[in-house]
């Protein structure tokens, strides 16, 4: 699959990492909130931009992970990420974050949106979040983007060297959104 390389709705805009948001994207790695939740280094250096650098090029080159950065015209400077994951069976799984300057605005969950739509009109039939039970704005942004809640899977996510549980949300290409 083929990947654009940004998306769009004319509020918030999608594109690939570059090299010019290493200064941002370490600092967001850093956040307390997006350390919480998601597995970064602790203090996030040059060597860990240039790694992700290597991931985000190879997940574009076989379509199998897609990382955005979330921006909101006319700036150009990334507010947070949306990633979209291939896992079993063709489906996908979304991931996202946003910097404190992301947050409260809406545009995670447009940005998550634009994802899924272009996910759907390349055949994708099922896309899958996991929220952390105790990760209550990244469970609204589910909802928001039209998410069902599946249930909880005990015990299925790493965070921290800990398993933890997680809620998982689905969207199916015929689901209200």
């Amino acid at each position: 699959m083929k990947a654009p390389d940004s998306l769009t709705d004319g509020v918030v805009t999608l594109r690939k990492v570059r090299e010019s948001d290493r200064a941002v994207v370490l600092s967001t790695m850093a956040d307390p909130v997006v350390r919480r939740w998601l597995n970064m280094p602790a203090s996030p250096r040059n060597s860990d931009f240039d790694s992700m650098m290597r991931v985000i090029r190879a997940g574009f080159a076989s379509g199998d992970r897609l990382d955005y950065c979330v921006t909101a015209p006319p700036d150009d400077v990334s507010l947070g990420a949306v990633i979209a994951s291939r896992r079993h069976r063709d489906n996908y799984e979304l991931a996202y974050l946003a910097r404190p300057e992301g947050r409260g605005r809406g545009l995670m969950t447009r940005g998550v949106r634009l994802v899924c739509d272009w996910l759907f009109e390349a055949g994708v039939g099922r896309i899958e979040i996991r929220t952390h039970p105790g990760n209550e704005p990244s469970q609204r942004v589910a909802e928001r983007a039209g998410f069902q809640r599946e249930g909880v899977e005990r015990r299925s996510i790493w965070l921290h060297n800990n398993r933890e549980d997680a809620i998982v949300w689905s969207l199916l290409p015929d689901d209200p959104r």
